[in-house]
């Protein structure tokens, strides 16, 4: 329904609730609507009246008491609109209409029923000088707190000023319009009877208590007022044994007792509910929830502040109350949880108590936290309850750790990135080394199952995995080490390929060789497991890789592999050929200093021109000139020139006691300049001649000069023959001395002065 056209007739009238468009009930009289106050967000019903000529009277009688009956049981009339007739409304607390259709489940809690009838009665006789006149099933409404409340004053009228006449001629309008038919119209007795009928209908004959069937009788039959009725009934067994009676009672009056009464009043609570748990089960909507629970939770912040107050000062805290939190909060939680329904400040209190150091306290919320997370909202779990809740990780008592470790999954969800794969982790690393083998055993499963929600973008997942699994598999009990291969059966799809083949696997074949048969059997067929995985990988790739080498896919026999004489000596023979080769071209060529070269007797010694001279002088040369090239060895030569500012080595040889004047080159040799590399020149002589006569040479110039070679390298003095024997020294002695000869070096200067020639020889060496 636009409610926003009903008010356009009224000028400057602004409404002071919003109001539904949808009915929540209706009779033949009213239209009930749930609604908000806009001024505070009250939630309300809005009754509004069908008016017609037919109905208009019974309409204003009931605004009209309504507006001036403030009386308990009575739906609490907050504001009324009666000056239009097209928009009369009776605004009342938020009331819903009683539960029929859910009627079976309320009537197996007997004492819930019997509760609901004494609040009537007691309604009624607050009422004892009115007649109500309505009371039917229709009329009943129940409130926020459960209460059972009365609606629907048309017939209501005081008994002093009453009419009869007047009065049945109203009864008989209002029961037409609602199709139901008369009971009497006697108003003194029209409420008995409407009460009997209702208590009938409510109540079957078979759970009808035997000490009420005789009352209930009477008063059916209108021979028994209202107000003897309820005190009959106050007197019966039936409701002196009703815990839920009493309780009520003294719960409507928590408000004006003291802490003292509050604390009685909620012990007298806790022993009905450790007694039988069935008594709070079963009630009407909003008992529980909204007044049992907002009363119980009140008094549990007075405790807390209490025993935070007397642990601030050092006082002991009463003994009755210290002791009576912990059951107080089991009631709460127990309800709360089973109702799914939670006050206004229960999350204030939950976090609260998680402060406690109290063992007990704590432990009870692990235990009921799994069904708690529902109304706390991710960033409470994580800012308010997760630092206090981890702290039971490190207690010093094994149950707590044990409980704190197997609600971790219910609260990793709302943990943010820093405290699942951080701080928690660091925690579960502390466990996994417990004493106690269940806390080993559950940290390996709690890890299992909180593994999908890990972090992996840093990569470490695998690891972590595989780190937590190996150390569980080393664990010296079997229980553990069975957690491990769970935990790597229900993470076998976190890993990669990869990663089974370098970790997975490793971790896993210890458990072959263990000595339990239990552990054995598990870990090969979960190696077989993670190996098949693989197996079909490799299938894929095979699949997908169309690019590989033929000559790859052949089998090769290592045992013959190279085996053959034939194909060995070959293969040595090309290995030896290619590392020669390779010498040859990565070999440094020989540095020669100038003044050096590499001296070595040239076997093309013009052996006609000696013999042409030995023909001509009558003279042949000895026959250890011919074998002096194949016996000579190191001929060095002497220099104490510096090269590029390095000092030469100079190396003493056979020839040290020769004459260097009759050996030193020419100083305008461009050889010897001090930008060049000057090349010393090995001497060839030394060896003795024997002519048979008189020795003439003829000109003859023999250059045993090595070519030049890099002058920029370092100087050295190298010789061409090969390694000397013995019998190639005592030759080289013998030259030197026939050299050293006075009279041979005499015979030799003359003939070489004599000759016209030897201006020839005169030649750069």
């Amino acid at each position: 329904m636009n409610f926003s056209n009903i008010f356009k007739s009224i000028s400057n009238f602004q409404f002071p609730y919003t109001i539904e468009e949808t009915a929540t009930s209706e009779t033949a009289l009213w239209q009930s609507f749930d609604g908000i106050r806009k001024a505070d967000s009250l939630p309300v019903t809005v009754f509004k009246a069908k008016r017609s000529p037919e109905n208009e009277t019974l309409i204003l009688n009931a605004v009209h008491k309504a507006k001036i009956l403030k009386i308990p049981g009575l739906c609490s009339v907050l504001e009324t609109f009666d000056s239009d007739p097209q928009s009369t409304f009776i605004v009342t607390e938020r009331v819903v209409p009683f539960p029929w259709e859910n009627f079976s489940s309320f009537s197996k809690n007997k004492f819930g029923i019997e509760l609901g009838i004494s609040q009537l009665l007691t309604t009624l006789g607050f009422l004892n000088k009115f007649v109500f006149g309505t009371l039917s099933k229709d009329s009943i409404y129940i409130n926020s707190k459960g209460e059972w409340v009365l609606f629907g004053l048309e017939l209501c009228s005081n008994k002093d000023s009453l009419s009869a006449f007047e009065f049945a001629s109203k009864a008989r309008t209002y029961y037409s319009l609602v199709g139901s038919q008369l009971p009497c119209e006697e108003p003194n007795t029209i409420d008995s009877i409407r009460l009997g009928s209702l208590i009938k209908d409510l109540m079957s004959p078979s759970t009808l208590p035997k000490d009420w069937i005789v009352n209930v009788n009477m008063i059916s039959d209108g021979r028994m007022e209202i107000e003897t009725f309820r005190k009959r009934l106050e007197n019966t067994e039936t409701w002196r044994s009703n815990p839920l009676i009493n309780f009520y009672q003294d719960l409507k009056e928590l408000h004006i007792k003291d802490s003292q009464g509050k604390l009685a009043v909620m012990s007298n609570l806790e022993n009905l509910y450790l007694e039988s748990r069935e008594i709070f089960r079963n009630l009407t909507p909003g008992m529980t929830e909204n007044f049992i629970i907002p009363e119980l939770c009140e008094i549990i912040k007075l405790l807390m502040t209490q025993s935070a107050a007397s642990s601030a000062s050092h006082v002991a805290m009463n003994f009755s109350a210290s002791h009576k939190l912990v059951p107080f909060l089991a009631i709460v939680l127990d309800l709360t949880s089973e109702t799914k329904t939670f006050p206004v400040g229960f999350n204030d209190l939950i976090a609260e108590s998680f402060k406690l150091s109290d063992r007990q306290v704590r432990f009870l919320l692990l235990i009921y936290l799994p069904r708690l997370v529902g109304p706390l909202s991710t960033s409470e779990i994580s800012s308010r309850i997760y630092p206090h809740f981890s702290q039971g990780l490190t207690d010093s008592d094994a149950t707590l750790r044990l409980q704190t470790l197997k609600t971790i999954p219910c609260i990793v969800p709302c943990l943010t990135e820093r405290q699942l794969n951080n701080e928690l982790l660091r925690f579960l690393a502390k466990t996994q080394v417990d004493p106690d083998v269940e806390i080993r055993t559950w940290t390996v499963i709690i890890i299992s199952r909180i593994s999908t929600i890990l972090s992996t973008s840093v990569g470490n997942r695998s690891n972590i995995l595989a780190t937590v699994f190996t150390k569980s598999l080393k664990d010296p009990q079997v229980k553990p080490r069975m957690a491990a291969l769970y935990g790597l059966e229900k993470s076998i799809e976190l890993f990669d390929v990869n990663t089974i083949a370098n970790k997975i696997l490793t971790v896993i074949a210890p458990g072959l060789l263990d000595k339990s048969p239990t552990v054995r059997d598990k870990a090969k067929i979960l190696f077989e497991m993670y190996l098949e995985k693989l197996e079909n990988e490799a299938q894929l790739i095979q699949i997908n890789d169309n690019t590989g080498d033929l000559e790859d896919m052949k089998e090769i026999d290592f045992d013959n592999y190279g085996c053959g004489k034939e194909d060995m000596n070959k293969e040595d023979n090309i290995l030896a050929a290619q590392f020669l080769n390779n010498l040859r071209l990565h070999s440094p060529a020989a540095a020669l200093p100038n003044g050096a070269t590499n001296c070595e007797v040239d076997s093309t010694w013009d052996d006609n021109g000696w013999d042409g001279a030995g023909d001509a002088n009558g003279s042949t040369i000895n026959s250890t000139m011919d074998s002096f090239d194949k016996q000579a060895n190191h001929i060095a030569t002497v220099s104490t020139q510096k090269v590029l500012g390095k000092t030469v080595e100079i190396n003493k040889s056979w020839n040290d006691n020769l004459d260097d004047n009759d050996w030193m080159q020419d100083e305008t040799d461009p050889w010897n300049e001090p930008e060049d590399h000057p090349k010393p020149q090995a001497s060839i002589l030394g060896k003795k001649l024997t002519p048979s006569g008189k020795l003439s040479i003829k000109k003859k110039k023999i250059t045993i000069l090595a070519p030049r070679g890099n002058r920029n390298s370092s100087v050295t003095t190298t010789a061409t023959a090969t390694k000397a024997t013995r019998s190639n020294k005592t030759t080289r002695s013998k030259l030197v001395s026939s050299v050293s000869s006075p009279t041979a070096n005499k015979s030799g200067t003359d003939s070489w002065d004599d000759d016209a020639d030897a201006d020839s020889w005169n030649t750069n060496w």
